[in-house]
């Protein structure tokens, strides 16, 4: 069996730390600041009421989920994993265990029910110029599940930085 380390010096293993948790800590400023400001983004544009301008509004939030939710989201999962090593993989720490449930939950919200939304919404948006019902009756879910995935991941801020629970 190697060892642990692989004969990696100290001087190295803690360069790879560092980049580790720095590329951690961009992934989650691209995933939490995505999640918070796509709301608030499609808030602002529905007050409007214009069609125009929720249809881009629309347009946008779908792009920059991709982008930035999707992108950091992975990158917050293989970093978190690959420093949760640091801590025997995290089975003996709760805070751990809490954050990919609450990271997860979040993610499930999102995938099987905030980005069906929107798609649903873009296609309403595309097919007619005004705002109909049904993509007010959909915003409305959209804004209280979005409210809920958004929340969700605030905590693991909490347990990043406190490293307990």
């Amino acid at each position: 069996m190697p060892p642990k380390d692989l004969d990696i010096p100290m001087w190295k293993k803690s360069l790879m730390d560092i980049n580790l948790k720095l590329i951690h800590l961009v992934c989650a400023c691209l995933f939490l600041g995505n999640v918070i400001v796509s709301g608030v983004w499609a808030l602002l544009a529905e007050r409007t009421r214009n069609h125009a301008i929720i249809q881009f509004s629309n347009r946008m939030v779908l792009i920059t989920d991709l982008a930035f939710t999707l992108l950091g989201s992975l990158g917050v999962v293989w970093t978190g994993h690959g420093m949760a090593e640091n801590f025997s993989g995290g089975e003996g720490h709760p805070w751990i265990q809490w954050s990919y449930g609450l990271l997860a939950f979040s993610g499930l919200i999102w995938l099987f029910v905030l980005v069906p939304i929107q798609l649903k919404q873009r296609s309403l948006l595309r097919n007619t110029d005004t705002v109909c019902e049904d993509y007010w009756r959909l915003s409305r879910i959209w804004q209280i599940a979005g409210a809920f995935a958004t929340v969700l991941p605030l905590p693991i801020v909490y347990f990043m930085v406190t490293k307990g629970l």
